[in-house]
């Protein structure tokens, strides 16, 4: 059976642990919440860092080179460089899907590069799991980003992020959180500032309460002890100082009681005349 000391420890290491697991979600969400904030800030609506972009893969159509869930770090391409593109280049670019009139990003292959005369290139492209090129062509104009094979891949992270930046992901993963935290962060300065202003009278449980008993009891018996102690010092200083003059009154009685017998032995001794 643990003692009422252990059960307050325990509850201290808990109540830590939680702390320290609260403030690394906030650190987390925190740097969700900036990386949302890049994406609506630039024109690709992607994640971007200096001329790296983070994308979430969302389909299977690149797998294996590329799995479904994956996020891959590509690298952001200037005017120039789009239209400089070979064939079997890894690219994220925008294409209307969905036939509804929205470009969305995608991430293949390129299969075969034509010129159109006048500087405009357009790509074919195709996804590696895929049984036939893709029937849209892609403008250079509409390309993003590049992913070699060996750049940087982080596998099974795109997915959670995806859901992520979706309205309900936000605010499921990061708004109702960060709204419970700070309620709790709330509740508890409320708490301590109540307490506070009743002196601090904190309610104990009844195994603190036997500890701060036995502390209470402990301190008085040293009161106690300190306080015999202390008296039979002051009796023994008492003792000492009443001894003291009675000593010196004696040795004064013999110091006379000398001197009269030298007196008297002189006067016997001095001869008549």
């Amino acid at each position: 059976m643990s003692n009422p000391q252990e059960k307050t420890q325990a509850k201290k290491v808990v109540k830590i642990v939680l702390n320290v697991l609260l403030w690394i979600f906030l650190a987390f969400a925190l740097v969700t919440m900036i990386f949302a904030f890049i994406s609506a800030s630039n024109d690709y609506g992607v994640a971007k860092v200096g001329n790296k972009v983070y994308l979430n893969v969302v389909s299977p159509s690149m797998e294996p080179t590329i799995k479904k869930g994956d996020m891959i770090v590509g690298t952001m391409l200037n005017d120039e460089e789009k239209r400089s593109l070979k064939k079997g280049d890894i690219i994220t670019f925008f294409v209307d899907l969905n036939n509804d009139g929205n470009k969305e990003l995608n991430t293949h292959r390129i299969v075969n590069v034509m010129d159109n005369g006048g500087g405009s290139i357009v790509y074919t492209t195709k996804g590696d799991n895929n049984d036939r090129e893709d029937q849209k062509i892609v403008r250079a104009n509409d390309v993003v980003a590049i992913w070699h094979e060996g750049d940087t891949k982080i596998g099974g992270i795109g997915g959670f992020f995806a859901f992520l930046q979706s309205s309900t992901g936000f605010l499921l993963l990061i708004v109702l959180p960060l709204a419970a935290f700070f309620i709790y962060e709330l509740v508890n300065f409320i708490l301590l500032m109540v307490k506070l202003k009743k002196g601090d009278k904190k309610e104990y449980t009844p195994e603190e309460e036997a500890i701060r008993q036995k502390l209470y009891e402990e301190y008085l018996l040293k009161q106690a002890e300190q306080r015999v102690a202390d008296a039979a010092q002051a009796s023994r200083e008492a003792s000492a100082e009443e001894t003291e003059p009675a000593t010196e009154e004696a040795a004064e009685e013999t110091v006379t009681e000398g001197s009269t017998e030298q007196a008297e032995t002189t006067t016997e001794e001095k001869p008549e005349e």
